[in-house]
């Protein structure tokens, strides 16, 4: 690795969910949890920016023009979620973190001048590393993990763009080596998250359900055999029996698991191993 010296409920999230799911229900017959929701808003950029660095790279260099546009992309995407980023980690466990990742996301604006960016990028992969390493510190509460999965997501999306500029400039190869540790953060992150689930109902009355909670909030699904269609949270009747991943979505759909599995999936596709 090496340095450049140069769970709170959220009541809106009810009524986004349930608005896409019934749409999904009516389009096409399944069920699809919201992509983006109110707190989720400013961070899907950030996957779109790691699929954007891989389609400027496929064809094996990157033209002076596409880092630019890269970097465009990243110091506008940080700017969208700073204040959130830090308004997170407010609490005294992430501390640290959040001091580093202030100095990283402060910085990002210096990747634009070339004899500033070395001290930017090393701010930047210590912030990275920081939230990964913060990620055991505060896995057993569920808003903290949240919190510091959202910030490492946008501080390794930010440091690979960083690092693809130096490799572009010098032919270093600095951006592949640090992916690997981004997934198995990812991998982490998405293996600590995971929602407490119940099966119950009446089988013999033909009613099943199925309950799920994580950080303090609890979404519920009844299936009805006499219809067989189940709802979530009262929602619209989805065709079938419950399908349990749906349900965790659907409770997710607010958190850093549905960014971190949809970033680790670009990673997956792209032939990123673990360290």
């Amino acid at each position: 690795m090496r340095r450049i010296g140069v769970r709170a409920a959220r009541p809106l999230l009810r009524g986004i969910a349930a608005v896409a799911l019934a749409l999904a229900v009516t389009l096409s017959g399944t069920p699809t949890p919201a992509k983006a929701s109110d707190s989720n808003g400013s961070y899907w950029v950030f996957v779109n920016i790691l699929i954007s660095a891989y389609d400027k790279g496929s064809d094996g260099r990157y033209t002076p023009a596409e880092i630019n546009e890269l970097i465009q992309q990243v110091i506008g995407a940080v700017n969208g979620a700073k204040t959130d980023v830090l308004g997170r980690l407010n609490i005294e466990t992430t501390n640290e973190l959040r001091a580093k990742a202030e100095a990283a996301l402060t910085k990002a604006e210096l990747l634009r001048v070339p004899w500033l960016a070395g001290a930017a990028i090393n701010s930047m992969h210590d912030a990275a590393y920081s939230a990964k390493a913060h990620l055991a510190t505060v896995k057993d509460s569920d808003a903290a993990l949240n919190d510091v999965g959202k910030a490492m997501i946008v501080l390794f999306t930010e440091l690979n763009a960083a690092y693809l500029m130096v490799d572009a400039d010098e032919g270093t190869n600095l951006a592949r080596a640090q992916r690997p540790y981004f997934r198995q953060g990812l991998e982490y992150l998405i293996r600590e998250m995971t929602p407490d689930c119940y099966s119950g109902g009446v089988p013999n009355a033909g009613m099943i359900s199925y309950e799920c909670s994580y950080n303090g909030r609890t979404v519920h699904a009844v299936y009805w055999a006499g219809t067989n269609t189940y709802s979530i949270d009262g929602g619209p009747p989805i065709p079938g029996r419950i399908k349990e991943t749906v349900v965790q979505d659907f409770l997710m759909a607010d958190s850093a698991r549905v960014l971190a599995q949809r970033a680790l999936d670009v990673l997956l596709r792209n032939g990123v191993p673990l360290p």
